[in-house]
């Protein structure tokens, strides 16, 4: 723990300006605002669910976000270069690209259709597979584009680099507390669980557990990818062209991430997201981020039983 806790006040204390800091807070803010006040994502995108343009709305937010940040970062940092690099803009773009089609992917409902089940078939099927889709939709062409299209092709985006899992073992048990307090709030018990109960296994002939037990296992695992996608690629593939500077714009399109769920989830994602972004960074690996990530996933999930058995 203390070596986790070694690293972000080192970064800090390369990295911290208050203007600079006091900017990107603002932009947070008012992106934050913005969403929750005309309800953009729920309310505007996922009109469009099941068509391309969803996809596309979800760049523009992205991008708008991704690129906004970088400005402030060049603005405050006196470092404009990368602006000029191609590398910058083959890294980003890509990046931006698989994170808005993992998004707006509109074929899910007509793969899910074709299998031809009732209800709550379908609604199992549609949202297990809305997570195992991740493997097909960011895995897969993020290590394609590692070797054949990125310019270091040197690593895995910290994926082969493994490090110790004890300091992530202290950082979770800190969690789980607060993880508990927030769970009697109305808008996590209204979110929360995530896998919705449903007649499926009667409907199979599956045992009563196992649906459960699967959608679990693949919403906890579809962490991987968001932590290779997010730590992995914006963070430490960018750094091969922003060095440190590549954690902040992460932090803004990871809090965009969290706009179809609750505020506090959102505003909180800001400070996991820096906290994780800058131990990947540091330590080129983002396995300890896969670790707190699914374990807050499932705490999160356990909280929301919790509650609804009290």
């Amino acid at each position: 723990m203390k070596k986790l806790v070694k690293i972000i006040r080192e970064h800090l204390r390369s990295d911290f300006k208050p203007l600079y800091y006091s900017a990107i807070a603002l932009l947070l803010i008012t992106s934050i605002s913005i969403n929750y006040s005309i309800n953009l994502e729920n309310g505007v995108i996922d009109k469009h669910t099941g068509k391309w343009i969803r996809a596309v709305y979800y760049f523009i937010l992205y991008a708008t976000g991704y690129y906004g940040t970088c400005l402030l970062v060049s603005r405050f940092n006196r470092n404009s270069s990368y602006w000029q690099k191609r590398s910058f803009w083959l890294l980003s773009l890509f990046g931006l690209l698989v994170l808005s089609v993992d998004r707006g992917f509109p074929y899910l409902h007509d793969l899910v259709s074709f299998l031809d089940q009732k209800y709550n078939g379908y609604s199992w099927l549609f949202r297990t597979g809305n997570h195992a889709m991740g493997f097909v939709i960011v895995l897969v062409p993020l290590l394609i584009f590692n070797k054949t299209l990125d310019p270091s092709r040197s690593s895995l985006y910290g994926l082969t680099q493994a490090g110790t899992i004890k300091p992530y073992i202290y950082l979770l048990a800190m969690l789980a507390p607060i993880i508990l307090l927030a769970s009697f709030h109305p808008s996590f018990s209204n979110y929360y669980p995530i896998y919705k109960t449903t007649n499926v296994a009667e409907l199979w002939g599956w045992p009563s557990y196992l649906p459960a037990l699967i959608f679990e296992f693949l919403y906890g695992l579809d962490f991987l990818n968001v932590e290779l996608l997010f730590r992995g690629f914006f963070v430490i593939g960018l750094a091969q062209v922003l060095g440190k500077d590549a954690i902040l714009p992460m932090v803004t399109i990871y809090c965009y991430l969290h706009f179809g769920k609750p505020m506090g989830e959102t505003i909180s994602s800001v400070f996991g997201g820096y906290i994780l972004g800058t131990i990947a960074l540091y330590t080129r690996s983002v396995w300890g981020g896969v670790f707190v990530h699914v374990g807050v996933a499932w705490l999160m999930e356990a909280g929301a039983y919790f509650q609804k058995l009290i």
